[in-house]
């Protein structure tokens, strides 16, 4: 990570935490990233929105020096669980009158 960080030295990296290797790779990547000047952007792309909903609430905790995130792509499944995260162009809201509607899965044996 940080012989690819100074030998390429972006302006920005891309993080897809379930990508990545999960939560705390991700953090890894944004604290040697820091260290030496570089942004990055969160990115959901292609997360249903059990996992929009983590990234979300993940990408909440970190200082994104109010740069937009890349979170809200959960609407490009037909097949999705509704839940109630809503975008609204580009602000991506829980809205607390919504629920989460998680259909009941057939169990095998």
């Amino acid at each position: 990570m940080e012989k690819m960080l100074d030998a390429i030295m972006p302006r920005y990296i891309i993080l897809k935490p379930s990508l990545c290797g999960g939560f705390g790779m991700a953090s890894s990547w944004i604290s040697e990233a820091d260290k030496r000047g570089i942004g990055r952007w969160v990115t959901s792309a292609l997360e249903s929105n059990v996992g929009l909903n983590a990234i979300a609430q993940w990408t909440a905790t970190l200082d994104t020096r109010d740069m937009p995130q890349g979170l809200g792509t959960g609407a490009l499944y037909t097949d999705n669980i509704t839940s109630p995260l809503r975008q609204t162009g580009d602000v991506l809201r829980y809205d607390t009158e919504a629920s989460w509607q998680i259909p009941q899965l057939p169990w095998k044996r």
